[in-house]
């Protein structure tokens, strides 16, 4: 713990990033099935692609916000709750307007999407000392698998008992819930908050940094590419349910299989960390997943189909940590929330991508697109092995 700020705790964090993480797990699912009670599947579905890709504008806006604000908790507090709004505001007019309204409103909504992942995270090492990090963020990447593993579900389980409108008025307490704890994130410390340069040129310079610190860019552009093919997997997923097991429901517990093989796998990276450095964590994780999907796209029996997915699981969570690792080590600290927005803003953009992508491939191929998720995470791995040529890249950091 820094010694400068002992009032704020990683408990006092995890009981506001947790909750947040969850509602917004459960914001997607909750989103499609207002859609569907709306009569309109499709509605739903376009509701949910504006939200995500709206992330990619809102991502580089709210790091610059963090970053210049004295105090980023406050901003934070209120990206959260423009998000609940205007999730409100979506599951109250949906059916009742114009459809092209909606989908601006659902536009407006996601650009504070990021807030819940990356804004959280990089206030971290705003209270967590540096030889912590590393345990720190591993514990951090478990709400994350916490989260996706419990949302879709709990959303789904309240629409089917009480209705859509109540999944959505869970997650939209949830999100308040956390509002206390977001509020109360320290300040920033060491630099002033006048600034002499624009709003724009401090968005502009968050980009400059990811791409002049090498090993930002390397870890951001892998993490990105991976997150293209998780996007893929996540549409695949519902279609190898039916394929192996004769039900489109079973591809929900592939996802719960990997979300529970992540949870565990990040909570070991915890509690005994590896002697590897997290960029070589972050490297070997993509290749596993690319194995995983290999294993998936021959498997001929359930057994094996489930084993590929707890060996994607067991990659999933490990590489997330690792990310946040490299993130907290690399970035300074008067840009560390636009790294952190910013690269989750481009992750939740590429996975939206990844899902549109296999939207088309599963019409022609089941396994073909498999393989293409094989192939998307084998091309993680080499650009991240491409931009660590010429960079000092030790197995102890």
């Amino acid at each position: 713990m820094n010694n400068k700020e002992t009032r704020y705790t990683l408990s006092h964090y995890l009981a506001g990033a947790l909750p947040a993480r969850l509602g917004d797990e459960m914001s997607g699912q909750a989103i499609l099935l207002v859609g569907i009670a709306a009569g309109s599947a499709a509605l739903g579905s376009t509701l949910l692609a504006s939200l995500t890709f709206a992330a990619a504008v809102g991502g580089p806006l709210l790091g610059a916000l963090l970053d210049r604000s004295k105090h980023p908790g406050r901003i934070l507090g209120l990206a959260i709750s423009f998000y609940a709004l205007g999730l409100t505001l979506i599951a109250l007019s949906i059916g009742h307007i114009p459809t092209w309204l909606s989908w601006i409103l659902a536009f407006a909504t996601g650009v504070f999407m990021p807030a819940i992942s990356g804004g959280w995270s990089s206030r971290l090492k705003s209270f967590i000392a540096d030889e912590h990090m590393t345990r720190a963020s591993a514990i951090d990447a478990t709400t994350f698998n916490i989260a996706g593993l419990a949302g879709p579900a709990l959303a789904g389980v309240i629409a089917a008992w009480f209705g859509a409108g109540w999944a959505i008025a869970v997650l939209i307490g949830l999100l308040v819930a956390a509002l206390p704890m977001a509020w109360l994130l320290p300040k920033h410390s060491g630099r002033s908050t006048i600034h002499v340069t624009s709003f724009l040129q401090d968005v502009v310079a968050g980009f400059k940094v990811i791409i002049a610190r090498r090993a930002l860019l390397r870890i951001t552009l892998t993490s990105v590419i991976s997150y293209l093919g998780i996007g893929m997997l996540w549409v695949a997923c519902p279609l190898i349910g039916r394929e192996v097991f004769g039900n489109v429901g079973y591809g929900g517990v592939l996802m719960s299989v990997l979300s529970a093989s992540a949870l565990a796998a990040t909570i070991a990276y915890a509690k005994w960390p590896t002697r590897y450095s997290p960029d070589t964590i972050a490297l070997l994780t993509t290749v596993v997943l690319a194995v995983a999907m290999l294993i998936l796209a021959f498997a001929d029996s359930r057994l094996i189909v489930f084993f590929a997915m707890l060996v994607a699981g067991l990659a999933d969570g490990p590489q997330l940590a690792a990310i946040f690792a490299v993130r907290h080590r690399e970035a300074p600290s008067y840009s560390r929330s636009q790294v952190f927005t910013t690269g989750a803003s481009l992750k939740i953009t590429a996975a939206a991508a990844g899902a549109l992508l296999a939207g088309y491939l599963v019409a022609e191929s089941l396994q073909v697109t498999i393989l293409v998720i094989c192939l998307v995470q084998l091309m993680a791995a080499t650009s991240f092995m491409v931009l660590g040529r010429h960079l000092e890249f030790s197995f102890w950091r």
